[in-house]
């Protein structure tokens, strides 16, 4: 119940947005792109820790400038504004090393950007007043990111070394450009797909590990959204009414079903992706063949991130899995128990590519992440009580398990 009552609140400011700028829209005969982007961006931002942050209005401002840029550009040579968003996220991602602000001002400057790939929103013969429509789109989306009901995690401080981000940042410049170049040779009008698949697979990529597994949880889910939009789309037809209900009960359920599994996300996206079509005009038997391409645009886009990801100064699943441990168990003994919580669930994240083959194959990490699951429940009682001996007692054990056996994995 929870869960569920998370994922309501969760996604009430992605309704409250679409709700607010759909009649706006409408009176301004604007078209749905402001819909979708203001949508976009507020279903991005869920996904951010420092959603309900105010500082981040101070950013729209930027974001408008950002959004600004890219349309001139793109609209002026798709080279130019494929550079600008290749440079823009590889920045995004190298200031990470400068700390927690300079990523999350990276971050939020990005969501515009993918907004945009989602709905493009075109100069026109009025640049300023179409993309005045577009800032205020973000604009709204942020104000309903305020009002979300649950508290944001603190996001953990990042400890990987400067050359790390600046690796990811490589790594993301080079997938990022082949998701350019393919998209725009091969697909088209619709190169969009490519990138945006390309971004969401490396984007947070942990990992090689974690690269291939997002890649795969990508694409098998973009393959179950393709058989559920091929129903859809045979039974909607041009009901637009339902077609946007059925939308954003997709959406919803995506939404909620994300924290089991990146797939549902991706199967709901594509899913929802049908509907849209059918609000653009396109609908029945005319929008399978878009599915198709979409398919393998998806499934391009995650070879483009898995690539630089394996090939270029590639971080090991085991690498990140004995770094993390070992920051579990130090935060542990010097009594952050808070921290030691919130360091197991980054821990879980990280060993999710190993977890995924388990049956397959039996990694000496796992034990150590079995046995840190293990001990939550006495860390959270010891987090609010630290004068718990029974639960020091358990987690000191446990401790001193996995630091042994973590000393004879490095020696």
């Amino acid at each position: 119940m929870r869960n569920i009552w998370a994922a309501v609140a969760g996604f009430a400011p992605v309704l409250a947005t679409v709700a607010t700028l759909a009649p706006i829209a409408g009176a301004a005969h604007t078209g749905i792109g402001i819909v979708v982007l203001g949508a976009a961006v507020s279903l991005m931002s869920a996904r951010s820790a420092h959603a309900r942050s105010p500082w981040r209005l101070l950013l729209v401002p930027v974001g408008a400038v950002v959004i600004a840029t890219f349309a001139v550009l793109f609209h002026t040579a798709h080279a130019f504004g494929d550079a600008f968003f290749v440079v823009t996220v590889a920045a995004a991602t190298a200031a990470r090393a400068l700390g927690p602000a300079a990523g999350r001002f990276g971050r939020a400057l990005i969501l515009p950007l993918i907004g945009m790939l989602i709905a493009p929103i075109n100069p026109g013969p009025h640049p300023l007043r179409t993309l005045a429509w577009a800032t205020l789109a973000v604009f709204v989306a942020e104000v309903y990111g305020l009002l979300r009901v649950q508290p944001a995690e603190e996001e953990l401080p990042s400890t990987a070394a400067p050359r790390i981000h600046a690796w990811r940042a490589a790594q993301s410049a080079l997938a990022l450009t082949l998701a350019f170049t393919i998209g725009q040779t091969v697909f088209g009008e619709h190169w969009a797909w490519t990138v945006i698949s390309a971004y969401t697979v490396g984007a947070a990529a942990r990992s090689r590990g974690d690269a291939l597994l997002k890649g795969a949880h990508r694409t098998l889910g973009a393959l179950g959204g393709t058989a559920v939009a091929t129903c859809l789309t045979l039974l909607i037809g041009d009901h637009r009414q339902v077609a946007v209900a059925l939308l954003l009960a997709i959406l919803a359920a995506a939404f909620s079903l994300r924290q089991y599994g990146y797939a549902w996300w991706a199967a709901g996206v594509t899913a929802a992706l049908a509907l849209l079509y059918s609000l653009l005009g396109v609908s029945g038997t005319e929008a399978l063949p878009l599915l198709g391409t979409r398919l393998l645009a998806v499934f391009v886009g995650a070879l483009c991130a898995i690539l630089p990801a394996t090939l270029l100064a590639p971080i090991r699943t085991g690498a990140v899995l004995h770094k993390r441990t070992a920051e579990t168990l130090r935060s542990a003994r010097d009594g952050d128990y808070a921290l030691a919580v919130r360091q197991v669930g980054a821990l879980r994240e990280a060993a999710q590519p190993l977890l995924a083959i388990r049956r397959f194959r039996e990694r000496r990490e796992l034990a150590w992440v079995d046995a840190l699951t293990g001990a939550l429940p006495d860390l959270r009682a010891l987090s609010a009580d630290p004068a718990d001996t029974v639960a020091l007692g358990r987690v000191r054990t446990t401790l001193k398990a996995v630091g042994t056996d973590l000393k004879a994995a490095v020696s």
